[in-house]
């Protein structure tokens, strides 16, 4: 008995092992060392014809959790207002081959996830349309080595509305 229960335990264990999800390829996150670096610029925000606003904008972005995220470290701010706090991670699904992200800030107690598509040096990030709230589309841009841009785009029926559009160029100085 104590033999046949040894070998259905060994039998579970390997059983268990097998269903652990894989280790995300770094090759993918290696893909987006186009982000990583600390960027300075200006976040504009559409404002539907109105006054413009315009918000300093910086942005950590590096390798963290034992390589297994793309870590991001936003704020904005806007005359008169305190530094928003903005925390995305990003990662890549093996299975599904898509990239994935959860974008935690201060104005919400749920993180928000997306998944998307690399193009070169343009990240595609979808929000989850059946989730609560607006379906948003987020693309990272490099068209340059010391430029990154950052759009974040609201779905209205069948058309995309641009909230805000963020440039940044590469700080030299070393972080903080």
């Amino acid at each position: 008995m104590r033999f046949t229960a040894g070998v259905l335990f060994a039998i579970c264990s390997v059983a268990a092992l097998g269903q652990q999800p894989s280790i995300q390829p770094a090759d993918a996150l290696n893909k987006l060392a186009f982000m990583q670096g600390n960027w300075i610029g200006k976040q504009n925000f559409n404002t539907d014809g109105g006054p413009a606003t315009v918000g300093d904008a910086t942005d950590r972005i590096e390798l963290g959790i034992a390589g297994k995220y793309l870590c991001e470290m936003l704020s904005t701010t806007l005359p008169g207002r305190k530094p928003t706090d903005t925390r995305h991670f990003i990662s890549y699904d093996k299975q599904t081959g898509k990239y994935t992200a959860w974008w935690f800030n201060d104005t919400s107690y749920h993180p928000t996830q997306f998944s998307g598509d690399l193009t070169g040096n343009k990240l595609v990030l979808m929000s989850d349309a059946s989730a609560l709230g607006p379906v948003l589309r987020a693309t990272y841009e490099n068209p340059t080595p010391d430029k990154l841009t950052f759009q974040v785009e609201m779905k209205n029926g069948d058309k995309w509305t641009s909230l805000f559009l963020t440039t940044y160029t590469k700080d030299a100085a070393p972080a903080h």
